[in-house]
């Protein structure tokens, strides 16, 4: 009777640190199924040294297996499926944060709509663009030109007259 509740104990220990990686629970799994294990493998040390360091063997074999393969399989199971966020997927090119047609505006130039302070509006190429001035205060209806894109950030420059 006491080998079974040797085994179980461990069992629960294993079982409770596993669920410790999934479950919030602000380290209460982790300490119990810590205690459980302890209270397991001391139970099989009473039983004689061989069957307490074969119980130490078997968690210290079966508790990094059981960690590797229920972070693979968990997402798979019908709990994991709802907790466990599903993996990245790709975006269309109108779901970009990034506009690629800015690219193109590199070097043209172009006047500002309203005062950049740093940043403004400026009308370039035919179309109005949220732009940011480098280095001082540009007037509004003064010539600029665009010097680089940073993702969504075009940076221009008072072009003189």
């Amino acid at each position: 009777m006491e080998y079974l509740l040797t085994a179980l104990l461990i069992a629960t220990g294993l079982f409770l640190l596993l669920m410790e990686i999934f479950i919030p629970s602000w380290g209460l799994l982790s300490i119990s199924g810590t205690a459980c294990l302890v209270a397991g493998l001391v139970l099989a040390f009473r039983h004689g040294t061989a069957t307490g360091i074969l119980a130490l063997c078997i968690v210290v074999v079966l508790l990094p297996t059981e960690i590797v393969i229920g972070v693979k399989l968990f997402p798979s199971t019908w709990m994991g499926r709802r907790i466990v966020l599903k993996g990245r997927e790709r975006t269309g090119k109108d779901e970009r944060s990034t506009d690629n047609s800015l690219f193109d505006l590199v070097g043209k130039e172009g006047y500002t709509t309203s005062t950049c302070r740093p940043s403004g509006v400026a009308e370039i190429a035919g179309e109005r663009v949220d732009v940011v001035a480098e280095g001082r205060m540009i007037d509004a209806n003064r010539p600029v030109k665009v010097l680089r894109v940073e993702g969504n950030r075009v940076v221009v420059r008072e072009r003189e007259a």
